[in-house]
């Protein structure tokens, strides 16, 4: 008897156990389902949040350089830069640069990634010193630079081309030349074959001014003769 007294006792604090346990079971259960929805949610709703504040920077931005290129009196820019323009320019890695060959009165014309810096309003580069772009810098300095965002996605406004002009300099200093490689692979990690080497030097663009120019052809183009036009 008190052998089956023991079982039965047995069997309902089991049986209690059971009862106790399945709530909890029940709720991590659910907390296994619902957490990664939550998750998910909230991710998605950061994600829609930080696009429309996107679409809403490149929005005052489009309507700023439109402003721009639409009043005569506010071109040529030259430094400090606007703000947006900055962030433009920040954003952006390739350019065009156009240097002159002064022994055969010609230009030069060549591909080169870049990196803006702000806080000295300037461009630096990279570029090997075996080649005719370097021989053409160390007689004449003079340069332009065409940068567009012309593309899509969040990082271009893809309308508007820049062109600056400036003095380009080799940075012989060495001190002053490691610290702008640095800065240019950091900007440009994936292209350190352009900016690492014995042979490779980093130029500095001093900028002069700058000119805005959208997709519509809207520019304001100057005349040394007859002026603005």
């Amino acid at each position: 008897l008190a052998a089956c007294h023991a079982t039965r006792h047995r069997h309902s604090h089991s049986s209690l156990k059971e009862t106790m346990s399945r709530p909890t079971t029940i709720a991590i259960q659910l907390s296994l389902f619902v957490l990664p929805i939550f998750y998910i949610y909230r991710k998605n709703k950061r994600t829609v949040e930080e696009q429309k504040n996107i679409k809403a920077e490149r929005e005052k931005e489009r309507a700023f350089l439109s402003s721009l290129v639409k009043n005569p009196s506010s071109q040529p820019l030259r430094p400090p830069l606007p703000e947006i323009v900055q962030r433009v320019l920040s954003r952006c890695s390739f350019a065009y640069l156009s240097t002159i060959d002064v022994d055969s009165t010609s230009s030069h014309l060549s591909l080169m990634r870049f990196t803006y810096l702000p806080e000295e309003e300037t461009i630096v580069m990279s570029t090997n010193v075996k080649t005719k772009k370097y021989d053409m810098l160390e007689k004449q300095n003079g340069v332009a630079l065409l940068i567009h965002d012309f593309g899509e996605g969040d990082n271009l406004t893809g309308e508007y081309s820049i062109t600056l002009n400036g003095t380009c300099s080799v940075i012989r200093d060495v001190v002053m030349a490691e610290k702008y490689r640095s800065a240019h692979l950091k900007n440009n990690p994936e292209y350190p074959q352009f900016i690492v080497g014995k042979d490779i030097a980093m130029l500095r663009v001093d900028v002069a001014t700058a000119r805005i120019c959208n997709i519509n052809d809207e520019v304001l183009k100057w005349n040394v003769m007859s002026g603005n036009k």
